[in-house]
This record gives structure tokens, sequence and C-alpha cells, in this order.
């Protein structure tokens, strides 16, 4: 962990989120290189990046997965808004990774649970079916199990956070509304 990281090396968790340009929702992996700012006793730490403001930057694994996300989208006739909140939600969720842990049973790009009806641990790391899962609608490989975002009633005119939420039901469904501009950046470039 981050806070494991900064102890082992006598420094903060903002001090290395500052480092290596990452915001307070960063999620690390195990193998990941990064970058330590020590911070030698007494003297300030480097402050945190902005959470405001997410790089938009992503490694090859990264846009492979946004571009199925995109391509998903619109073959289901997403709305590009629609695409931009699945492309925040997976960055959320996975990094846009297509995780094989998480949080108790989460798996996958978006970090859905068998146990909550998303279908099977090897159903749920198929990008492309968790992807058409986080959508829902008539072409739902769920049916009515789950709720994807195109069965909210009214997300578009949600706020961006509130659309996601309403398909995470996150315990910080604050965090999507981050990555907005990214997110449509990235529409941009993969799309």
């Amino acid at each position: 962990t981050l806070f494991a990281l900064a102890e082992r090396h006598d420094t903060t968790v903002g001090a290395i989120l500052a480092a290596n340009g990452l915001g307070d929702g960063a999620i690390i992996y195990p193998g990941q290189k990064l970058a330590v700012a020590g911070t030698a006793s007494g003297s300030t730490p480097a402050p945190a990046a902005s959470s405001s403001a997410p790089t938009a930057d992503l490694d090859a694994e990264q846009a492979e997965n946004a571009a199925l996300i995109i391509r998903i989208g619109r073959d289901l006739g997403v709305s590009d808004r629609g695409i931009a909140i699945a492309l925040a939600t997976g960055m959320v969720e996975s990094w846009l990774r297509n995780l094989e842990w998480g949080d108790r049973d989460s798996v996958g790009l978006f970090q859905q649970r068998s146990s909550t009806g998303w279908g099977t641990r090897e159903q749920i790391m198929d990008p492309e079916r968790s992807t058409r899962a986080f959508f829902g609608g008539q072409h739902d490989p769920n049916g009515t199990t789950t709720r994807g975002l195109l069965d909210v009633d009214g997300w578009e005119d949600m706020g961006f956070s509130e659309a996601a939420q309403a398909v995470q039901i996150s315990a910080h469904p604050g965090r999507y509304g981050k990555w907005e501009s990214a997110a449509y950046r990235w529409l941009e470039l993969y799309g």
C-alpha cells in the first residue's frame, strides 16, 4: 500500500503521490515502479498532487480497455456522455485494468461482484461482457438482475458522479466526477 511504502521510506503518502503525479484516489499495483520522495525528519513533505485534474495519459493496456468501452458504447448507441461516465468509472474502479482482485469478490474492469449478481467470476473477467453489463439496457447480459447505466431513470440529467454511483453503489461516490474531463479526452483519442 502507499501507506506501507511511506512508512518504509520515512516519507508521507502525499509525498509519494506528488512524486508520481498521482491524485488522492490513486490505485497502485504489484510490480508497479514508483518514485519515492523522501522527507527527512522535520522537513516539510511535498504537497499531494491535485486530485481535481487527473492525468489523461494511458498506457497500452488502459488505452485498449478505453477503446473497448468506447466501441461497445457506440455499438449500443450510448451517448458520448454515457461512454465518458463508463470510462471514468473504469478508471476509478480498476485504473482501466481488468483486475483479478479487488475488495471482497470485486474483479474486472468495473470491479463488479458475483455476489451481487453481476455474473460469475469468469463472466466478470470478460471485459466485453462486463462493459455491456455496466451499460445495461435491452442488451444487458445480466437481464434485470443488475441495473446498468441505461436502466437508471433520468441518468442523462444526473450529475456525472451521481450517474456512475447509481450503477456502482460505491463507498466513494465523489471520485467519478474527478475523471470527467479526462474521460472526454480518452473518448476523443480512442474513439
